[in-house]
This record gives structure tokens, C-alpha cells and sequence, in this order.
């Protein structure tokens, strides 16, 4: 490989940014391939029998279930999505919400933000007779990019003051070039390489020698799976069709729009957020909207902090409109051997007043 190519380029990139005088965020990173995929479930279930009493006092919880998958390239990308929350209720479910979407984007310029898509969309809630569920072809204008490299990068810099091989904050250029360095890893024969070319960036900047313990944090950071961040945005609207109408009325071409986003502002966290609308020529009468947004943010290498929100509104032609909505917040940390985990969900389903409010919070102690 030639590695005076790829050093000259991070030259360039480090002149050419070296007099930014902007913030550095992790969205400012732009990678030319973006494959990220992430799914994730929760659980909990209490069952409480007092004798006092001629029935079985509390036998309910619940299951939630998330999946998201992206993929971007210059010329064509696509996006799956999908989250389900059930209520059981002596370990049958007795109310649901789920939504899942599938967008196909077409580019038909490199690196441009407008695109040609396809998609689907589906909902299903307590309620509703059927699944509601769609397809859609239109045009949208965003992008998404994997900023992991970048976040890998930042990673790096805390990693090595924590160990006192540098003592200030790396320039914003050279952190970016330490993500250009990583984001093109697989095109390095070895990943000591890669090492090298990295450590070459900071010496140079921090004016040090970095020691071998600096070394092995770069290595083990560089190829860490964890974290996974991503950024963007796409907006899209066409025409759809539906094929399954969650009333069982009937079956309309219909005016679709929808809406993805992505952000992270540390590599510690990451904000996820879909919202998907459609209805017949005459929407304001009968129409489906659904949203659905998530934080994750990691407190420590053993403690992570989950919220979610889902929501969906269906107006049935000439009938009362259908919401449901539920939200969750998971938090789970190893307190110094002493394993946590706290859920709180909430859920609101169609006629109700008010919110259902669920909280399950356990601890397990190794006392040898």
C-alpha cells in the first residue's frame, strides 16, 4: 500500500481545516460508505400472589423490541426501522403499538442530496382491526453518514490524556484526520499501519513520543465495535397505495410523507427520530400519523441510560380517531458489583384517560 499517498491526503486535510475556527461536532465527519445496524430488547415481568387475597394480585409486564438499519453509498442507500411494544397480562398480550418502515433510496448524482425512493410502511395498535400498511414511491432530499470514525477519534484523545501522554486537547484538524484515518482502515494491509499513521498525526501536533501502553489504547480503540454513532437527515414525499387498510375500508391511493433523522452530539449518546403520514386526497378526514424517537446514552463502560417514544394517531373515515402512544426508560450499571436495573414505561392506549404507569427496579449482589 501506499502509505505516502495516504499521508500526503491527511496533510492536505489537516492544512486545509487547520484555520477552522468553528466548533468540531461529530456531524461535520462524512463518510464515503455508511452500513450501521442496531437492534435491542427489553423485558420485564412481575407476578405478586398475596394469600390475603382470593386472586392473584399483579401478573403483567412487558416486552419492547427495536430495530434500525442503514445504509448509505454515494449513489443508492436504504433505511429498515421498527419498534414494538407489548403489555402482558398473565403472559399474554393484552395491548400492543408497533411501526416499521423500509425506504430504497436512488441518487442519481454522486454525493447529492436529492434521491428517487420506495418504501413501506406499517402500524399496528391496540384497536385497530388490522395492520395498517402502505407502499410509497417518491422524492426526498438528506443523507445519512456513519461518524463513528470520528467519535473513535475523540475516544482516542481522552484515552490518551487519562494516561498522560498528551496534556492538551488535540486541534480539531488533527482530530479529524485521526477519523480519516480510521474511517479508511480497511484499505491499510495491517492495522499497525493504520497505528503508525495515527500516532504520526498527534506526536507531530503534541510535539511527544507516545509510549507503547498510548500505542495499545489507539489499537484496541481503532477496532473497538463500541461505539456505533451516526448522523443525518432525510425528508421524503409521494404518492402511495394501501394495501392493507387498518379499518377495512377501502383500499386508497394516498398522499405519503415521512421524515428520518439522526444525531450525536458525544460518542456517548445518540438521538434517533422517524415520523411517517399518509392519507387519501381528502387527509384531513382519514389519515394515519406515527412517530418515533429514541436517546441512548452510555453513563460508562458498564452503564447505559435508553429512552423511547412511540406515538400513533389513525382517523378512520367518519369515526372517532385511534391514538396510542407509550414511552420507556431503561437504565442498567454495574455499581461496584452490585448489578442495577431500573424500567420505567408508560403506555396510553385508545379510551383511556389517562397513563398506565409501570416501574420494575432490581439489584443482585455476588456476597462470596
Amino acid at each position: 500500500m501506499k502509505r505516502l499517498g495516504v499521508l500526503a491526503v491527511l496533510c492536505a486535510l489537516v492544512g486545509a481545516l487547520g484555520s477552522s475556527t468553528w466548533g468540531l461536532s461529530l456531524c461535520d465527519y462524512r463518510s464515503p460508505i455508511t452500513a450501521l445496524t442496531d437492534a435491542g430488547m427489553t423485558f420485564s415481568y412481575r407476578y405478586y400472589n398475596d394469600a390475603a387475597t382470593p386472586v392473584i394480585d399483579v401478573n403483567s409486564g412487558r416486552i419492547g423490541v427495536d430495530y434500525d438499519q442503514l445504509f448509505d453509498s454515494p449513489n443508492y442507500g436504504f433505511t429498515l426501522v421498527g419498534a414494538v411494544e407489548l403489555a402482558l397480562d398473565d403472559f399474554v398480550p393484552s395491548g400492543w403499538l408497533g411501526q416499521g418502515g423500509a425506504t430504497f433510496r436512488f441518487y442519481p448524482f454522486e454525493q447529492a442530496l436529492v434521491f428517487g425512493y420506495g418504501g413501506l410502511e406499517a402500524s399496528l395498535a391496540t384497536g385497530q382491526p388490522k395492520p395498517g400498511i402502505d407502499v410509497r414511491v417518491g422524492l426526498g432530499l438528506g443523507r445519512f453518514s456513519d461518524v463513528t470514525p470520528l467519535a473513535k477519534a475523540i475516544l482516542i484523545e481522552e484515552a490518551l490524556q487519562d494516561e498522560g501522554a498528551i496534556v492538551d486537547d488535540l486541534r480539531e484538524d488533527v482530530l479529524m484526520g485521526v477519523a480519516e484515518v480510521i474511517g479508511r482502515l480497511a484499505e491499510y494491509e495491517t492495522t499497525a499501519e493504520a497505528v503508525a499513521d495515527i500516532e504520526s498525526l498527534i506526536e507531530a501536533f503534541a510535539l511527544v513520543e507516545l509510549d507503547a501502553l498510548a500505542l495499545l489504547s489507539i489499537e484496541e480503540l481503532t477496532l473497538a465495535t463500541d461505539p456505533r454513532r451516526k448522523c443525518g437527515w432525510a425528508v421524503q414525499a409521494g404518492l402511495g397505495y394501501e394495501l392493507i387498510d387498518p379499518f377495512g375500508g377501502a383500499q386508497n391511493v394516498v398522499i405519503a410523507a415521512s421524515a428520518d433523522a439522526a444525531f450525536a452530539t458525544s460518542p456517548e449518546d445518540q438521538f434517533l427520530f422517524h415520523a411517517s403520514f399518509s392519507g387519501p386526497f381528502e387527509f384531513l378526514e382519514e389519515n394515519t400519523l406515527s412517530a418515533t424517537l429514541s436517546y441512548e446514552y452510555e453513563l460508562s463502560a458498564t452503564s447505559a441510560l435508553d429512552i423511547g417514544y412511540s406515538f400513533q394517531r389513525v382517523q378512520p373515515l367518519g369515526l372517532t380517531a385511534n391514538v396510542s402512544q407509550a414511552a420507556s426508560l431503561d437504565i442498567g450499571f454495574d455499581a461496584n458489583g452490585i448489578d442495577v436495573g431500573l424500567q420505567i414505561a408508560l403506555t396510553r392506549e385508545p379510551g383511556e384517560t389517562g397513563w398506565s404507569i409501570d416501574v420494575s427496579l432490581a439489584a443482585a449482589v455476588d456476597l462470596k
